[in-house]
């Protein structure tokens, strides 16, 4: 009983972080390059599509995960800090590619943050099979945005080079 309480404590107060660093990166006027191009609109929508379906299998009732699904939403405590660690140099960036903090060892940590709290939304309410729809829509959506957000950013090749992983460490 006691670690399901932490771990539902842990898991909203990082939504509440969360929440507040993206409030923070909007407020610090932070743009997402190439987000208006008709391939990123689509890897947008097809990330909220992942939300979307986490939020389909939600049950009027309870949320009752399985201890897995407990250990499972530790990862968002794990993804605010990252999001934030990734916002912060972020938002005071002038126009310059960040490559420093979180950035230096994924170049999209954002996208991996987003990924971690998908990954614990889905554990808490024990989506099951119903996750690998989610992710999977989330990393076409992602790979999507990566694909335009990399394109003719000044000084990206050698920064690719020095950052091996775009957002999946060892995978991608």
């Amino acid at each position: 009983m006691l670690f399901r309480s932490v771990a539902f404590v842990a898991y909203l107060a990082a939504l509440v972080v969360f929440a507040g660093a993206a409030v923070f990166g909007v407020v610090r006027g932070r743009g997402v390059a190439g987000s208006l191009s008709m391939q990123g609109m689509l890897g947008t929508l097809l990330q909220l599509g992942a939300a979307v379906t986490i939020t389909r299998v939600m049950s009027a009732g309870r949320l009752l995960p399985q201890t897995w699904e407990l250990v499972g939403m530790l990862l968002a405590p794990l993804s605010a800090w990252l999001f934030v660690c990734a916002q912060v140099p972020a938002t005071r960036a002038t126009g310059e590619l960040v490559t420093d903090g979180a950035y230096a060892w994924v170049r999209h940590p954002m996208y991996l943050a987003f990924l971690g709290l998908l990954l614990a939304t889905g554990c808490a309410v024990s989506a099951g099979w119903m996750l690998l729809l989610a992710v999977a829509l989330y990393v076409a959506g992602t790979e999507l945005r990566i694909s335009v957000e990399e394109a003719g950013l000044a000084g990206y090749s050698e920064y690719r080079r020095r950052t091996r992983w775009a957002y999946l460490p060892g995978l991608r």
